[in-house]
């Protein structure tokens, strides 16, 4: 960067010098790009890029993804959206190299359709049901603080305390999905 100046000589005679003023702008240096990920289906994807003043973002990925934001996000995000995400910069007309983040997006699974052999008397053991999700692990909660992480747990001996309405969720790959419900009527045996 600075001033460049030239001069011409003809027969031993030297003209004045011509000048020019030239500036050398900075390459930027490749960003540090990150995400929020392991992300589950149909929530929100946040991609991050370390802050260079003066820059102009760019960000490419699955599905024909772009962004001119530092910190784009993608809302509602769907298993499509994961691979690799491609972000760089550039300052004063000069483009900086590519930086890549991988990003994982885990399917959140449906809810487990629940059921039990409801009506019962008290006394009976009250069967409760979840569908088979592969890879799932099961929470139940209901009435009179029940909780069990068996995909078909059961109550022996059930009282009318336990009627209501019972919910399951499954949860895969750190995912848990919506919750299924099922409601249980317990008669009190005379």
């Amino acid at each position: 960067t600075g001033t460049y100046s030239v001069t011409a000589t003809e027969n031993g005679c030297t003209g004045s010098a011509g000048t020019t003023p030239v500036t050398i702008h900075q390459t930027p240096s490749a960003l540090t790009p990150g995400s929020n990920s392991v992300v589950c289906s149909g929530n929100t994807l946040s991609l991050t890029a370390n802050t260079v003043a003066g820059a102009t973002y760019s960000w490419t990925g699955p599905n024909g993804f772009s962004s001119a934001l530092q910190n784009p996000i993608i809302p509602s995000v769907t298993t499509d959206a994961a691979g690799s995400y491609t972000v760089n910069v550039t300052v004063n007309s000069c483009l900086g190299p590519d930086a890549t983040t991988s990003v994982t997006i885990n399917q959140t699974p449906l809810a487990p359709t629940a059921g039990s052999n409801s009506s019962i008397c008290s006394g009976s053991t009250l069967s409760l049901t979840a569908s088979t999700i592969t890879g799932a692990t099961y929470a139940w909660s209901g009435p009179n603080s029940f909780s069990s992480t068996l995909q078909n747990p059961t109550i022996i001996g059930a009282t009318t305390a336990a009627n209501g309405t019972y919910f399951v969720t499954a949860t895969v790959s750190g995912c848990a999905g919506p919750a299924g419900t099922t409601s249980v009527t317990i008669h009190q045996t005379p």
